[in-house]
């Protein structure tokens, strides 16, 4: 979504951009949690709640993100994006359906392989389950997919974003093979029945 500024000024954006992202998901009702001292965190929606609700895109700064983004990462990531984890959202759980959204999981190299991560997410699945409500997230890598498979998530199969405009780390390339994301969805006992 950023691939339209130049890799040293992305690398530079990425604070302003990830900040702007989690405002927006705070002021949205999210909960973030942490392990061990932040080097692992989470951030998740509770149901009903959605990080482009318009009332929040000018005090979160979202309003800066989308003219930075420019009409090209704007249609990457509201048409591409959205549309396609929208799609398996609603082909999954049905128009409107309720769940728990993990926005964000992120690890510092120096915590990864502790199961930091992997105990943020047990929270999650702890306090949905409660409510019988249903988990959703999108891995954004083999490493990510594999342990929430491990953790219970039912893999809904690949999704390609940029395919034929990006190579698989998202650099623009012509004919690109496209970034693999994998949508998951994990159902406490009660929500299965």
């Amino acid at each position: 979504m950023l691939n339209n500024l130049t890799p040293a000024a992305r690398l530079a954006y990425l604070p302003a951009y990830f900040r702007a992202l989690l405002t927006a998901a705070t002021l949205n009702g999210a909960a973030i949690s942490e392990a061990d001292g932040w080097r692992s965190c989470a951030v998740v929606m509770p149901p009903g709640a959605d990080v482009g609700n318009p009332w929040t895109l000018v005090p979160a700064g979202l309003v800066g993100i989308l003219w930075t983004l420019g009409v090209r990462g704007c249609r990457k990531m509201i048409g591409e994006y959205e549309g396609l984890t929208g799609g398996a959202k609603e082909r999954e759980m049905g128009k409107g359906g309720r769940y728990y959204y993990v926005f964000f999981v992120g690890t510092a190299e120096e915590g990864r392989g502790r199961g930091l991560a992997s105990r943020l997410m047990e929270e999650v699945q702890e306090g949905a389950g409660k409510e019988g409500m249903p988990v959703w997230l999108e891995a954004t890598t083999e490493r990510s997919r594999r342990v929430y498979a491990r953790l219970g998530f039912e893999d809904l199969g690949e999704i390609v974003l940029g395919k034929g405009q990006v190579g698989a780390d998202g650099e623009p390339k012509k004919g690109g093979e496209g970034v693999r994301i994998w949508p998951m969805i994990w159902r406490p006992d009660s929500a299965k029945s």
